[in-house]
């Protein structure tokens, strides 16, 4: 079993820059992220990572193949390690679906249950994310030290399970996990305007 991984945020993405929703709207890294992404694959030298797995969107591709010609690594391809699906709210403006959720009450806020429209919940999100990750984590040995590049709801999923708090990824940031004891630390955080988002 793996023992030591590393989870990364993709670069800005043109859609981050641009302030809209993404969701499984496939959108190409802006300038700045593959600065972002450049500067995370130096960073991130002399960590000991072994293989990149990436998320199938552009914007996390790109990231993981940035970091990995870095690296001198191939990346591999993991289907369920993409974004959390937002239906309907894909593509529109940021401020419009917070102002659709800006009440206190709305179901987006607190129910991990809550699918936007033609949308995915974050329930389902995180479910399918653990289970990619387990799945290589346990098929994997102890030599072996991945890095995951994906999104921000995987990012901050996975860091809540191990330690229970919600951390906001910024763009390219990457932490170093160690399951065994529940450590968890940031180790790089790109240089640039860092953007927020649902994605």
């Amino acid at each position: 079993m793996i023992e030591r991984y590393f989870i990364m945020r993709h670069g800005a993405s043109e859609s981050n820059v641009a302030g809209k929703v993404q969701g499984t709207k496939d959108v190409a890294l802006a300038v700045l992220g593959k600065q972002q992404a450049s500067e995370a694959g130096d960073a991130l030298r002399g960590h000991g990572i072994t293989k990149i797995y990436t998320s199938p969107l552009q914007r996390a591709l790109e990231t993981g193949l940035i970091v990995g010609e870095r690296l001198g690594l191939q990346i591999s391809i993991v289907n369920d390690l993409r974004a959390r699906g937002l239906g309907e709210w894909e593509g529109k403006a940021r401020s419009e679906i917070k102002e659709m959720w800006s009440d206190l009450t709305h179901p987006f806020r607190s129910d991990p249950d809550f699918a936007p429209p033609g949308g995915e919940s974050l329930r389902e999100a995180e479910e399918r994310t653990f289970a990619a990750i387990d799945r290589i984590l346990q098929q994997g040995s102890p030599q072996e030290v991945p890095l995951f590049v994906m999104h921000l709801i995987g990012t901050g999923a996975l860091l809540h399970r191990l330690q229970g708090e919600r951390v906001t990824f910024k763009n390219a940031e990457a932490w170093e996990i160690q399951p065994s004891t529940r450590s968890a630390r940031s180790i790089v955080v790109p240089s640039g305007e860092m953007y927020s988002g649902h994605e």
